[in-house]
């Protein structure tokens, strides 16, 4: 039932198409020494490049490079990266600031007119360094949460890695044909707040989690009878992994969804059933009708590196029936964060003691404020047995928060 409810959040999801872009600008020195800005071992420079990609989970565009400058576009309230090409769309390196490899667009000081000025990159390994540094400047960001965003970087190492899935030579997202891989979370969490009484938020060691995998395919990508198959990790492949739901044109400008678990028996206290174990790192390969294959590099992020515990309190009037709900955003060692700098959006569900939904809450995101939801209509929660808080992560990670 969890994962049920993951799928129909998965296909609801806020695009992001009404926010405008934010300005990110650049430039290569293109009288420089070769030297200065080649990685390393001197095999690849940046003056090589001559296209960026930009992307997030949600949104991919491919930029050329004019006379050593660029000018992109990325969306507010989403971690953003960006990855030079050659003139043969071959992989340079990835934008890295203070060690992070992605622009988290969420806290900005000018909100979607912000504009970025990274000014003169330099290429250090496969890191694209910026003159200027965005994080602290027009990106409002504590030390704390980017030390937490940190702890995820292979992930966009990953995503590189996937730019050309079908092994073709050339970008996917340039026939739509873009697979992203991301994982989900479900966390049980404690009992939720109500009125004067504050949440209660299980400690560490009675801290149960689920973990599922999700790959989202572009428009130009179907299949037929849920002929859809992973496999993998190369090195050391599962023999059962579980297609738990797949979906075609969900509705969101991708081509399909499909999520996988792996199953195992629930350890001792767990609040549900089944154990969802995390899946290995490595490199996955998906079949779709039996025919066409595409390898995957999967970064396993540990859910904790990046989990936020949302912690709801239900406000009801003199009936007894829900009016608001009010949050508070910390991690998991209790520190208090700033929601718009490592997540994208909110959303509640209310479900009864058999599951069944009877409150699906609009979405919170980088152009509301992640405090509040109020209700138009007063709620009856007389029948309320647990109360799901879904998030996404900067990365398109889910996590679904769960109160019971």
């Amino acid at each position: 039932m969890i994962v049920l409810a993951i799928l129909i959040v998965s296909c609801n999801k806020d695009d992001n198409s009404n926010n405008q872009g934010i300005v990110i600008k650049g430039s290569i020195p293109q009288g420089t020494r070769k030297s200065a800005v080649s990685n390393t071992d001197g095999s690849v420079s940046l003056t090589d490049a001559k296209k960026v990609l930009v992307f997030s989970k949600y949104y991919y565009k491919l930029y050329d490079i004019t006379d050593g400058s660029f000018s992109v576009s990325g969306q507010i309230g989403t971690g953003v990266a960006l990855i030079f090409l050659d003139a043969d769309n071959k992989y340079i390196g990835n934008l890295s600031s203070q060690g992070l490899n992605m622009l988290p667009l969420g806290n900005l000081t000018n909100g979607d007119n912000t504009q970025i000025d990274l000014s003169t990159l330099t290429l250090v390994g496969n890191s694209v360094i910026p003159s200027h540094d965005p994080l602290g400047n027009e990106i409002i960001i504590s030390e704390t949460e980017i030390n937490s965003l940190k702890s995820i970087s292979t992930y966009y190492q990953s995503i590189a890695k996937n730019i050309d899935a079908d092994n073709d030579g050339i970008p996917d997202v340039l026939s739509n044909k873009q697979l992203v891989v991301s994982s989900i979370f479900a966390r049980h969490s404690g009992h939720w707040g109500h009125d004067n009484t504050p949440p209660v938020i299980n400690n560490e060691s009675n801290c149960f989690i689920n973990y599922s995998l999700e790959i989202q395919g572009g428009s130009g990508l179907t299949f037929s009878n849920e002929n859809i198959v992973l496999s993998g990790p190369a090195d050391n492949p599962y023999n059962d992994i579980t297609t738990w739901g797949s979906r075609i044109n969900p509705g969101d400008g991708s081509g399909f969804i499909s999520t996988y678990c792996i199953q195992s028996q629930a350890p001792d206290g767990a609040p549900w059933g089944t154990a969802f174990l995390p899946f290995r790192q490595g490199t996955y390969t998906l079949t779709l009708d039996g025919t066409k294959s595409f390898t995957l590099d999967y970064s396993n992020i540990d859910a904790k590196y990046n989990l936020v515990i949302i912690a709801p309190t239900l406000h009801t009037n003199s009936e007894g029936k829900l009016t608001s709900i009010t949050f508070e955003y910390k991690l998991p060692d209790g520190t208090v964060i700033n929601p718009a700098s490592m997540l994208t959006n909110v959303m509640v569900q209310c479900t009864d003691s058999q599951m069944h939904q009877f409150y699906n809450s609009p979405h919170l995101n980088a152009g509301s404020d992640f405090s509040v939801i109020t209700m138009d209509t007063p709620v009856d929660i007389s029948s309320l047995n647990g109360i799901d808080v879904w998030y996404d992560d900067l990365l398109g990670n889910q996590y679904n928060i769960i109160w019971r």
